[in-house]
This record gives structure tokens, C-alpha cells and sequence, in this order.
């Protein structure tokens, strides 16, 4: 039954000739029940549901302010002097007799909320003249609705705002376009003395001849005007010439306004030459510091540059230093020398090995900032182990515990992440001195994002958290070159290693009570 009603609603002449496909207008059709059988496009966006949740399942009483709905039959009862129940009857009982209807109701969206519409009703018939349905086209009436309430507040109202707007207004009128209306802030901007200076003249006569685009400023205006009255609005930036000559920027909102069946324009103009001059003064100050950091990166290069080329022209000498040593006591005897000259050559000895570390360091720090890494997937129990090996001569005779739990595989290049391990176990070594045994730890603190976070811990002396931003900076010691040698950019190479492995390096630590520092790694199955 309900596919012959469907049927023969689309066959009919009249709903082929009403039905068209515009989301702008709702169309809604009925059977002659009033039950909803079809539910266009226009109807879907206007009212937010689907055809499929209304056809078949309700009329358009339904989607109706209910009290209007009641309202509307009683004046049409008082009107026809008829009774007319209040529902569907009440909204197509003109249609149904053949009397144009058109009229004002509030629909109710499916979340609840109110919109007002002009409804237009058609009554659809066959072939012999008899009702099939009902044809209802709906358009959403809240702009005019908006237009009537802004029309209400008032004539006075409207030039109190308009007089008393810090903005320039101006009023343009067809076909001339000519200032027909202008406030006191546009006298003032424009330079002119009374209104019927400015009311004489038009957007050409305040513009120089061409805009900075190098448009004519006559042609862009009229393109300007011909935008907002086709979109409603239309807001641009625009230069203007003062009466005086003097030109200046500004942000222009073109609107559209009708009243008494008068288009006009209105035009809000505001200044806007500090603000361009404060975006030049910014440009200004980018550019210079775009340049700073062009030479500070210059600088750093050539720093580094210059680091690796001195630190590698220093292993020479250092060589000569230790193998004339070790000529001279071979050569010499250690009988023929006293203990006195020996404990010298000794001194010797240890400065010129001492030195040999920290010119590796230097080349170390330089080389992390060039060499391109190939990460590879790495076994860190193997690589730890490694590390501890190369740093025999520091581990030699000390009493460490260690405690190195099973590490997982990473992603990363092997040799930059041994020096990782290198520069954090040494430290932990070096820095446990006042300690015996000294306790080191090498372990998991869990994962982030994909990573595994490792960590190397000791009982040494630590540190006061509050200078921990200084840790990882180039030549920073937070301890006396005394008391520990080094110079300070283990941890720099460290940061700049774990940075370019894309993960982040971090350190806790209290006075005495040893430090923890932690550093992340890609781990192989988040590969």
C-alpha cells in the first residue's frame, strides 16, 4: 500500500514540476494524510534528520512548534468559520480548497533547537482534480528574522551607533556609489571638513590612482562593491588618500543594506598604519634575526671545524711526548735515574695520557655534530659490555659492584651509542671515588612512545638538582677540576648523540646521594 502511494505521488504531473534539486529549500512531500513520503536534501540540512528516520513515520505537523501549530488552527477556524482540529489539517487546509497559502511557522530541528521559515503549501491532485498529497517548500527565515529585529531597535538608536562608532562608517548608494552618509571618525580620517565635502565624493576620489598591487584603484573599487553586493559582504584591505594626499592602509568590511526596498552599502573603514608599520618593524627584526643565527650557525660550524682540526693536530705532539718518555726510560734505566726523576717522568707520563682522553673527547663532541649516523639494530647487553672493556684502565684496581640487568635491542648507530655508554659509565666510575665499593647500576626505566628508557646510576657524589640545567651544556661542571679532571662536554656529546637518535636524555641526582641518568633509544619492535 505504501509503495502504491510513493508510486503514484512521483508519477504525478504537478509534484514532476515542484520537486527540484536545491539543498537551499526544504521540500517536503505528503500523501493526502499527511504522512511524510518524501523528504528532500534541503530538508535533511535544514532540519538535521535523515529521510530515512521521517518517511513513512510522521507528518509535517510533527516537525513543528506545536503551540503554532494550535495558534494557526484557531484563527483559520475564526478566518473560515469552520473548526479545524490542530495538526497536519491546520497547516494545508487552505491548500486543500485551492486558496493560496503561504505563511510564517517555527520548525524544530532534531537536536531541539528552533529555527522560523516561511512555508509555502500546494496542494498536489491527478489527473481528475482529487488531493494525492501535499507539497511543502520551507525557507529557513532567521536572516530576515535578524534584519526585522536590527530594523526594531530604532532609527535614533541606529545613529547614535553609527555617529558614535570609533571606526569611519560611510554609506554608499546606487548606481553612483557616491558617500551618501558618513560619521563624524570618517570626517576625520579622510580629512574633510562637514559631511557635504564627503557626501560629494566616492571611493575613487579617496584612493590614489593605483593600489600597491598596481590595480587601478577605480576598477578594484567597483570589483569591491560588485562582491559585497553579490556574497552579502565582503572584507579586504584597501590604501587610502586623504583629502590632503596623504595615503594610508586600511581593513575595509563592505556590507550589504536593505531598508524600505533600498539597497545600499555600507562601508566600516578602520586605520590600520601603526599596525602595518609595527608588522614592517617585525619583518625588520626576523630578517636580522634570521641573519644572527645564519652567522651563529656559521660560527658553531667553524667552532667545530676548528675544534676537531686543533684536536687532531694535538695528537702528534702528544705521541712524541709519550714515546721520548718511554725512549728515555728505556734508554736511561731506571737504575741510573733517582725515584725522584722517575715520579717526574711518571707526572709526565699521566698528564700527557690525561690530555690524550680529553683531546678524544674534544674530537668526539666535534665529530657527533658531522658524521652521518647509520642506524643498525643493536644488541645493548653486547654494547654495554664493550663499553665496560674500554674503560679498563679507569675500572683497574677500583672496587665496583655492578649491577647490569638484561637490556633489549635498539635501533641505532653502534659506535656514536658506545660513546654514550663510554661517557655515562665513566662518569659513574670517576664521580663514586669517595665511595667504597662503588655501586653502579645499568638498567630499564620502562618505555615511552615506542622507546626504551635506559639508565646509569651510581652512588657517587651527585648533585643539587637546581644547577641540572647545566649538566648537558658544553664545558659545564657542576663539580672543582680538583677534585675530578675533565672538561665538560662528556655530557654534551652525550645530549647531541641521543638528539640525533631522536630521543631525549635526562639526569636526577642529590648531594651525595649519587645520580641517575637517563637517555631514550628507538626500541627494535617499534620498528
Amino acid at each position: 500500500m505504501v509503495l502504491r502511494r510513493q508510486k503514484t505521488l512521483l508519477g504525478a504531473e504537478a509534484l514532476q514540476r515542484a520537486i527540484f534539486n536545491s539543498a537551499n529549500f526544504s521540500k517536503i512531500a505528503t500523501d493526502a494524510k499527511g504522512v511524510i513520503q518524501i523528504f528532500n536534501v534541503g530538508a535533511e540540512r535544514m532540519l538535521g534528520y535523515t529521510a530515512a528516520e521521517v518517511m513513512n513515520k510522521i507528518t509535517p505537523a510533527e516537525l513543528s512548534d506545536p503551540q503554532e501549530v494550535i495558534a494557526r488552527a484557531k484563527a483559520l477556524s475564526l478566518e473560515l468559520e469552520t473548526p479545524i482540529a490542530p495538526g497536519f489539517e491546520a497547516l494545508v487546509f487552505k491548500a486543500s480548497r485551492g486558496i493560496e497559502d503561504i505563511y510564517e511557522l517555527t520548525y524544530i530541528r532534531k537536536d531541539g533547537s528552533h529555527f522560523p521559515a516561511i512555508v509555502s503549501v500546494t496542494a498536489l491532485r491527478d489527473a481528475h482534480g482529487s488531493i494525492i498529497g501535499y507539497l511543502l517548500i520551507g525557507t529557513d527565515n532567521t536572516a530576515r528574522k535578524r534584519v526585522e529585529l536590527a530594523l526594531q531597535v530604532g532609527e535614533r538608536r541606529y545613529r547614535h551607533l553609527f555617529e558614535s562608532s570609533r571606526d569611519a562608517l560611510i554609506v554608499l548608494m546606487p548606481p553612483s556609489w557616491l558617500f551618501s552618509d558618513a560619521n563624524q571618525a570618517a570626517l576625520q580620517m579622510f580629512g574633510a571638513t562637514s559631511k557635504a565635502v564627503i557626501t560629494a565624493l566616492g571611493p575613487r576620489d579617496v584612493s590614489p590612482e593605483r593600489q600597491p598591487d598596481g590595480r587601478p584603484s577605480a576598477e578594484g573599487a567597483t570589483e569591491m562593491i560588485a562582491t559585497a553586493m553579490r556574497e552579502g559582504s565582503h572584507f579586504f584591505e584597501w590604501t587610502y588618500q586623504r583629502l590632503n594626499g596623504e595615503a594610508f592602509a586600511a581593513d575595509v568590511l563592505l556590507t550589504r543594506m536593505e531598508a524600505g526596498g533600498q539597497l545600499s552599502v555600507q562601508g566600516t573603514v578602520r586605520d590600520i598604519s601603526e599596525r602595518k608599520q609595527a608588522e614592517a618593524e617585525l619583518a625588520r627584526q626576523a630578517q636580522e634575526v634570521r641573519a644572527a643565527n645564519r652567522e651563529l650557525q656559521a660560527a658553531n660550524d667553524e667552532l667545530d671545524s676548528f675544534s676537531y682540526s686543533v684536536s687532531h693536530d694535538l695528537r702528534a705532539p702528544l705521541r712524541h711526548v709519550l714515546g721520548f718518555i718511554e725512549l728515555l726510560t728505556r734508554e736511561i734505566g731506571t737504575n741510573v735515574l733517582s725515584h725522584k726523576a722517575l715520579r717526574h717522568l711518571q707526572t709526565i707520563t699521566d698528564a700527557a695520557v690525561e690530555m690524550g682522553r680529553l683531546i678524544d673527547d674534544l674530537l668526539a663532541f666535534s665529530r657527533m655534530g658531522k658524521v652521518e649516523l647509520y642506524e643498525n639494530l643493536i644488541g645493548l647487553d653486547g654494547l654495554v659490555q664493550d663499553s665496560i672493556l674500554a674503560l679498563d684502565s679507569v675500572t683497574q684496581g677500583r672496587s665496583i659492584d655492578w649491577k647490569i640487568a638484561p637490556l633489549p635491542e635498539v635501533f641505532g648507530d653502534p659506535s656514536a651509542l658506545k660513546q654514550v655508554l663510554v661517557n655515562l659509565i665513566g662518569n659513574a666510575v670517576k664521580y663514586s671515588r669517595p665511595r667504597n665499593p662503588a655501586r653502579i647500576e645499568i638498567s630499564c626505566a620502562g618505555e615511552e612512545d615506542g622507546r626504551v628508557i635506559v639508565f646509569v646510576r651510581d652512588n657517587g657524589v651527585g648533585f643539587d638538582m637546581q644547577f641540572a640545567h647545566k649538566l648537558f651544556g658544553v664545558f659545564q661542571r657542576l663539580h672543582g677540576t680538583n677534585e675530578f679532571e675533565g672538561t665538560g662536554i662528556g655530557l654534551a656529546t652525550v645530549r647531541r648523540v641521543i638528539a640525533r637518535h631522536g630521543g631525549r636524555v635526562w639526569a636526577e641526582a642529590a648531594l651525595n646521594q649519587g645520580a641517575t641518568f637517563y637517555f631514550t633509544l628507538r626500541l627494535a619492535t617499534a620498528a
